[in-house]
């Protein structure tokens, strides 16, 4: 009778634990499938399924993270843009955002684009079901649900944007006497290019140049800057021209035709070349933007490479002189960039506090320091990581003007921060450009330059100049 009752609890207790252990094992199955989503995966082009108009381009930034653009054609004169990052969320199974900017294009007969902003830091949700993307948009829910069908890779959307194949090159003689070999030939370019105006306006919804690269004189082994602007464009890519027009290659085959040369940030708008060799001298490079309808290049640069001078003996002790008066003006040297804070602090000569994460727009992150003997700058970039806000501290030798922005704005202005004179530029409601001085140093706050509307506005200044000083 004994051994019965025994018998019985041990098998109760089997039971009991078999029992357990399957309730455990259906709490984490959820947690395997979250654990398992890459954003990667989800990476391409996705077309409208019932016009075939409108396309979404989701571009992987992390496992996480995405940037993506929304592009609609209302008309053959109006079209809208969204531009937004999105996030997986593993509750809802979703990409959810909450930064989305949503511009109307209106295009004249003769290609010239006027923009309006109609929304920021709209919201929304994107969902994944049997390959097609639903998209709903919560801030204009009349919009309704939307569905897309994957159409392309991504790489297959850039090669299809690309005016030419990249090019077959062998690697470049030390003195750059050949040429490289390009395989299939482009189509022909002027051996004698010149800059194209700017802005220049594109017919039928292509991309806008709004400003060209200049050309640059540089020391081999000296880094240069090219800086392009646009608009209604989602895709950009560098390209270098040999110096008699007939080699035409992307920033990828420069850098293998160039070995020594260093190329950073070949599809975005501002890239830097690092260690220019002397066979890079005479040669051009331009930026092609890229959208739904086609290609549009910004003019040429012209880069040119001048010898290093050569070590000198070291001359004997000369006399003792009476000193001369320094010229007045800003110290003349190269950039430089970091992203510890000491470092540029120590290198521009100066105390900076950034401003603090709190104060940052939605959407940007941090991307690093640059600074110059007497000045100093923070640089935050949006998802495609072009830089869109930075913020400037200068000494005196660098005058009032610290933005290096050319544009026109509809409105200048004045407003009071703590005692301070803060003088804005923008459209009269939003400052992309706000200027002030305190003590001997002056300051500048730049956000979204040339875009009126998207500016910073008067609390979102209030709390930068809070913190900066």
């Amino acid at each position: 009778m004994n051994r019965k009752r025994v018998l019985c609890l041990v098998l109760c207790l089997v039971c009991v634990v078999t029992l357990l252990a399957g309730c455990g094992s259906a709490k984490k199955k959820p947690a395997k499938e979250t654990e398992g989503f890459n954003m990667k995966s989800l990476e391409g082009l996705y077309t409208e399924e019932i016009a075939h108009r409108g396309t979404i381009l989701l571009t992987a930034i992390d496992e996480q993270t995405a940037a993506i653009t929304v592009d609609w054609p209302g008309s053959a004169s109006t079209r809208g843009s969204w531009d937004l990052t999105g996030r997986y969320d593993a509750e809802k199974q979703a990409i959810v955002y909450n930064d989305a900017i949503y511009i109307e294009k209106t295009f004249t007969e003769q290609g010239a684009e006027s923009d309006k902003v109609v929304y920021t830091r709209g919201s929304g949700v994107f969902t994944l079901d049997r390959g097609k993307l639903f998209w709903s948009d919560e801030t204009q829910p009349e919009r309704g649900l939307n569905t897309f069908v994957y159409s392309m890779s991504l790489d297959e959307y850039r090669s299809a944007q690309s005016g030419s194949e990249i090019p077959v090159v062998t690697a470049a003689p030390s003195d750059g006497s050949a040429l490289p070999v390009v395989s299939p030939a482009p189509t022909a370019t002027p051996a004698t290019p010149s800059p194209a105006p700017a802005p220049t306006a594109a017919p039928s919804g292509l991309p806008i140049i709004k400003k060209s690269p200049t050309d640059e004189t540089v020391q081999e082994g000296g880094t240069a800057y090219f800086v392009a602007k646009y608009a209604d464009a989602i895709w950009a890519v560098w390209h270098f021209l040999s110096p008699d027009g007939q080699t035409d290659m992307t920033y990828e085959a420069a850098a293998s035709y160039f070995p020594t040369l260093n190329i950073v940030n070949g599809m975005y708008s501002t890239m830097r070349l690092e260690n220019i060799p002397m066979a890079l001298n005479g040669w051009r490079v331009y930026c092609r933007y890229t959208n739904n309808q086609g290609s549009t290049d910004t003019g040429t640069a012209l880069i040119t490479v001048k010898a290093a001078p050569a070590p000198t003996a070291t001359p004997a002790p000369a006399p003792t002189i009476a000193p001369t008066a320094t010229p007045v003006g800003p110290v003349v040297n190269e950039w430089r960039e970091t992203a510890d804070l000491d470092t540029a602090i120590q290198g521009s000569g100066i105390s900076f506090s950034p401003p603090v994460d709190v104060v940052i727009p939605e959407g940007l992150h941090f991307k690093g320091y640059r600074y110059r003997s007497g000045i100093i700058e923070a640089d935050y970039a949006n998802a495609i990581g072009d830089t869109v806000l930075f913020v400037r501290k200068a000494n005196s030798l660098f005058g009032t003007d610290l933005t290096g922005d050319y544009n026109s704005y509809s409105s200048s202005w004045d407003i009071s921060v703590k005692g301070l004179t803060v003088h804005c530029l923008g459209d009269g409601i939003t400052s992309n450009t706000s200027t002030f001085t305190s003590g001997s140093f002056g300051y500048a706050i730049c956000f979204n330059i040339g875009n009126e509307g998207m500016g910073l506005s008067e609390d979102e200044i209030n709390s930068f100049v809070n913190c900066i000083q």
